[in-house]
């Protein structure tokens, strides 16, 4: 008797514990779910909010006020929405380097002003002009399709015009490291072969002058640092003086423009959403912008300097 009621007991005791070990195992499951779906609203929470910087920057770029207007130089705008901290950059795509455009000077200037030694920048600008030009001769330094054969790769240059600034990453020498830092300073969109100045981050200045990236970052946060001036370049010399030195901003940029919003909500989650947009008229039934390009940028840091 006394065995059955001990046997008895500890059937009871594993029955217990059993039971103990599933509830703490669906306590466990509630709790990552219940993680799970917090992270998940605030990871939508915060790419609605910088989806909403977009939305912000594209109302201030077209404020038919010129005091209020938004100055498409990379200056950083900051404000508040629904709790998230938005900052917001507008850079109008003149200020950047058009991969198939930029002379061969401001090429190799760009390179050095990220970080590639002489030999190195002259062998990717070399590259790059192999990629963009039409024929299979190699530049000195440069690489046509042989050399992408010979290494291995998937791909070979495209004998055409870049078709996004992404492809810049898929040039021969070219590496993610150095390829993420450039990538907020190239387009496909400007056609001109030098980047406007009064536009340009210090990456872009800094390949329109002499390759020098601190000097161009001074001169870029100088130029930020100043209210822009409206009106247009002729107009410059009829200013008062004290005006005469503020930033020079001609018709407040093209038509194409970069925006890059960041979202920052008070648990620390974050999103960056780039987009490329271009104005057009709001007459004659057009819609006012049209999107060109779109990506999730959160894995980047906040600020690259390159902008």
């Amino acid at each position: 008797m006394r065995r059955a009621r001990g046997a008895a007991l500890l059937f009871a005791l594993w029955a217990v514990a059993l039971l103990a070990a599933l509830l703490a195992g669906l306590a466990m499951s509630a709790r990552s779910e219940s993680e799970a779906a917090r992270n998940a609203y605030s990871q939508a929470r915060a790419r609605y909010a910088a989806e909403a910087g977009v939305a912000r920057a594209l109302d201030g770029l077209r404020d038919a006020d010129p005091a209020r207007r938004w100055a498409p130089d990379g200056r950083p705008y900051r404000f508040n929405f629904d709790g998230a901290q938005i900052e917001v950059r507008a850079t109008d795509t003149s200020g950047q380097v058009d991969l198939n455009a930029a002379t061969p000077e401001v090429l190799k200037n760009l390179f050095l002003a990220a970080g590639a030694d002489q030999l190195r920048a002259q062998a990717l600008s070399d590259a790059v002009q192999d990629w963009r030009d039409s024929d299979d001769i190699p530049h000195p330094n440069g690489a046509e399709a042989e050399t992408y054969r010979r290494a291995g790769l998937a791909w070979l240059p495209r004998n055409g015009p870049f078709r996004s600034s992404d492809e810049l990453a898929r040039v021969y020498g070219m590496d993610d490291a150095l390829y993420r830092k450039l990538a907020d300073s190239v387009t496909v969109y400007s056609g001109r072969n030098f980047p406007d100045e009064a536009y340009a981050g210090p990456l872009a200045l800094a390949a329109s002058r002499d390759g020098d990236l601190a000097a161009a970052s001074r001169a870029v946060a100088a130029r930020r640092a100043r209210a822009p001036l409206q009106g247009d370049l002729s107009a410059n010399a009829m200013q008062p003086a004290g005006i005469a030195t503020q930033t020079l901003l001609a018709g407040f940029g093209g038509l194409t423009q970069e925006i890059r919003s960041v979202a920052t909500l008070p648990d620390g989650t974050r999103s960056a959403q780039d987009a490329i947009i271009r104005l057009t008229t709001i007459s004659g039934g057009l819609r006012p912008y049209t999107v060109l390009g779109w990506r999730d940028v959160s894995d980047v840091a906040e600020d690259s300097g390159s902008r």
